[in-house]
Formats: C-alpha cells, sequence, structure tokens
C-alpha cells in the first residue's frame, strides 16, 4: 500500500459527513495549527464563501493570481473523482505521492492532538491542516481558501485573510446554518476578519445588511457588485462567455472566459475585484485576459461529447440546491439548442430535492433518478416519485452507470442531456464519461 493509498483509507475511515453531526468548534483545528507552528499563516489569502459559485470563484481568482507570475496553492471542497483536487498547485491537484508525503508528515500530530484534546480530528479539519502544511512547505505565494461549509466554525476560519469574498447568500445547509437568508449570511460573514476588503455579489438588502453588521465590527470595508465594481457586458460566446468588466480601479474590455452561463461572468468580476485588492494594484489588461482564459472548472456546465454520439451534448453540473438548478436551466436555454433534455438527477438527503426539481420543470424534460454511491442520498422511488408528483415524465435507476446508460439510449430524441444533483453524481459521470485525471 503507498502512502497515499494509506492517507485516503485513513480518512475515509473519519468519514466525510460526520462533521455535520458534531458542535460546532474551532478548538480541534486550532490545537492541530498551533502544533504545526501556525501553517496557516505562512502565505495570505483569499477566503472564500457563499452558497453557490465558490468553487469557480476559487478556480478564476487562481487562474488570475498564477497569470502574474506567483505560485498559487488553492484549497477547494467537495472533490469529484480524486481527494487530490482538494489541494492544487497553480490548478493542478497535487501528485499522489506529494498528498501521502503530506499525510505522513502530519499524522503523528494528529496523533497527539487526538490525545491531548481526547476526541478525533474530523476529516475536514485533517485535510484543512494537510492543506496549510503542504501550502507552507512548498511553498506558495499565495493562497485561495474555500470555506467548506458555512464560514465562522469553519475550520478554514483559522486563516488570516486580507480578503474576504461573499460569492452569494441561498438557503442551503438549513439544518445547521439556519432556516432564512439573513441567519446564513451572519455565519457566513464569520470569516470576515479585523480590517478585511470584503468583495461580494450579493444584492438582496436585508442581506447586505447583515453582512455589513459583521463588516462594521470587524472594521472591514464591503466592496459590492453594481456599487463599487460590475460587470459591463456578459455574452455568450462558442464555448463560454465574452465579458467587459468595471472594477473598482479600471475597465476591462473583449475578454474571453471558457465557462458556460451569465453567473459565470458575475464570478469572474468578483474573482478580479478580490484579486486586485488581494494585489493591492489593478492587474494589467493582457494578465487579465490569461487568467480568464486559462480558467478551467470541472463539472461546473461541462460538456462531455461522446464518440459516435457527438450530434448530442452531455452536460454535467453539481448544481445541488434550487438557486444553483435555476441557474443551471437558464444557462442551458442560454447556452444549448434544444427541444427536449434528459436530466439524470440524483440529490443528497439533506437537500430540497423537491426545490430542485420544479426547477426542472421550467424545460420540457424527462428526468431519470438515481443514486450516487453515497449513503445520504435521497431513494431512487423517492425521487421519482416526487418528480412524478410535479407532472415529470420519469423514470428510477439504481446507480448512475445505469442511469447514464438509459439517459444515452434516449439521446436521439433528446436535444441534451444534463446530469447533475450532487458532486457525487457529476464525479461518478465524469469517471464514467471522461475517466480518471
Amino acid at each position: 500500500m503507498t502512502q497515499f493509498d494509506e492517507a485516503q483509507a485513513y480518512l475515509d475511515a473519519l468519514g466525510i459527513d460526520v462533521m455535520k453531526k458534531m458542535r460546532p468548534s474551532m478548538a480541534r483545528i486550532e490545537a492541530l495549527c498551533e502544533v504545526l507552528d501556525h501553517p496557516e499563516r505562512a502565505a495570505p489569502a483569499v477566503h472564500i464563501t457563499g452558497t453557490n459559485g465558490k468553487t469557480s470563484t476559487a478556480a478564476i481568482a487562481t487562474s488570475l493570481l498564477g497569470a502574474t507570475g506567483l505560485s498559487v496553492g488553492t484549497y477547494t471542497s467537495p472533490h469529484l473523482q480524486s481527494v487530490r483536487e482538494r489541494i492544487a498547485l497553480n490548478g493542478r491537484p497535487i501528485e499522489a505521492d506529494v498528498f501521502g508525503e503530506v499525510f505522513e508528515h502530519i499524522r503523528p500530530f494528529i496523533d497527539l492532538v487526538e490525545k491531548q484534546l481526547g476526541e478525533r480530528l474530523t476529516y475536514f479539519e485533517v485535510m484543512t491542516a494537510m492543506f496549510f502544511l503542504w501550502a507552507a512547505e512548498a511553498p506558495v505565494d499565495a493562497m485561495v481558501v474555500e470555506v467548506g461549509l458555512g464560514g465562522r466554525w469553519d475550520a478554514t476560519n483559522v486563516v488570516d485573510a486580507p480578503v474576504a469574498v461573499i460569492t452569494n447568500i441561498g438557503l442551503d445547509h438549513t439544518g445547521l446554518l439556519g432556516t432564512d437568508k439573513e441567519t446564513i449570511a451572519r455565519e457566513k460573514s464569520g470569516i470576515i476578519k479585523r480590517e478585511a476588503q470584503v468583495v461580494t455579489a450579493e444584492r438582496t438588502p436585508s442581506v447586505l445588511e447583515a453582512i455589513t453588521e459583521e463588516v462594521t465590527e470587524q472594521r472591514a470595508s464591503l466592496v459590492e457588485l453594481q456599487k463599487d465594481f460590475s460587470v459591463a457586458d456578459n455574452r455568450i460566446a462558442v464555448g463560454g462567455r465574452y465579458l467587459s468588466v468595471d472594477t473598482s480601479a479600471q475597465r476591462y474590455e473583449g475578454l474571453f472566459l471558457p465557462l458556460h452561463g451569465s453567473h459565470q461572468g458575475v464570478n469572474a468580476a468578483v474573482a478580479l475585484e478580490a484579486t486586485g485588492r488581494f494585489l493591492s494594484k489593478p492587474l494589467d489588461h493582457d494578465v487579465v485576459a490569461q487568467g480568464f482564459a486559462e480558467t478551467t472548472a470541472p463539472g461546473r456546465l461541462e460538456t462531455v461529447r461522446l464518440q459516435g454520439d457527438e450530434a448530442v451534448p452531455v452536460i454535467v453540473d453539481v448544481a445541488h440546491n434550487p438557486d444553483g438548478m435555476s441557474a443551471l436551466v437558464t444557462s442551458l436555454l442560454e447556452a444549448f439548442a434544444f427541444e427536449h433534455a434528459v436530466f439524470v438527477v440524483g440529490i443528497l438527503a439533506d437537500k430540497d430535492y423537491r426545490g430542485m426539481l420544479t426547477e426542472l420543470a421550467r424545460v420540457p424534460c424527462s428526468v431519470i433518478a438515481t443514486k450516487p454511491g453515497n449513503v445520504r442520498s435521497v431513494d431512487v422511488d423517492e425521487l421519482a416519485a416526487t418528480a412524478a408528483d410535479l407532472q415529470l415524465e420519469c423514470m428510477a435507476e439504481p446507480d448512475v452507470a445505469t442511469a447514464i446508460d438509459t439517459a444515452l439510449a434516449e439521446a436521439p430524441r433528446a436535444g441534451l442531456v444534463c446530469i447533475t444533483g450532487s458532486h457525487y453524481v457529476v464525479g461518478e459521470a465524469r469517471e464514467i464519461l471522461v475517466g480518471s485525471d
């Protein structure tokens, strides 16, 4: 067994969702960072939270910083196919042997902290500490850090970031974060540090007011979409978007972003504003053009072309809440010509799956309910019954592979196949359709 295999087995044994059942606490990650001599302080960071768009914004910010010549370490979650995706150098997942070496380095410190505290560290806490340790040892010039869940109590919140990003606020993880957007905004605003600059695309007045409470308390500065920066042009292009962005420093015109969906134009503007604030200077136009053009975001309205079936696009997208599904449907209508869509859908049990399926009902479609290899998934029969209740044509398949086969068989009478509902479904689909990295 390789070091990477041992690391992966250890993490899998911890259980990826255990943290959601534990009392919120920063004590474990703080103790681990303490015995590691605070690797989270090794490089300055852009810290990103929000309900949707975090990973895409992190990818764009990483590409922009990399285009300036910096070495960038990026931490995102969850992963699609390999745990290595969570720790990336200049946008590329770290190698398996590097991952294994970092785990071997950190393992005795994990044991020490667990003995001191008398409790186990979680999967996400171990991963977060591994990222910071790797970033310190690499070393990197800058870090882009995506929050795992919420903000205030998230393990990533040990980082003292001069720039915080709050992409937007929606209703997700309501059992943990709160049942209204204003309460969720207060939890996510917990990442704001003293005198930080806070960049947001949120526009709802009551939500902005909740964010402003934390901004004021931390003597931070709030930088708002439409007030301080904006997307001047956001048009569909072959393979992505044509953008013009007005940052608080200058206008950038004629930019190409190889990502689908008008929401990605907004994510790009947020990333550009945050990057400029992080560097304390506007970026050259050529740097921005390069950074945008080189951005990749697997599983985000990603088109997969299949041999012998290229007439029908197969799309994978990680939309996993009603707002995300709404953006997906809107983007599909804008970017693809189709009269009928086949959706392969698998959703986790703690999500508003009725709300998600309601968004799909906006377009002529059929639904194939399925279940990724995850115990928290909605039962396929329950999902299919809900779809039927919404008067959607539907059927149930027991696993993602079978569901994809069924969808591709339906493809000739459809104009599009879209696989969505969770990161887990998309991860399995990419493994089948694209293969391993």
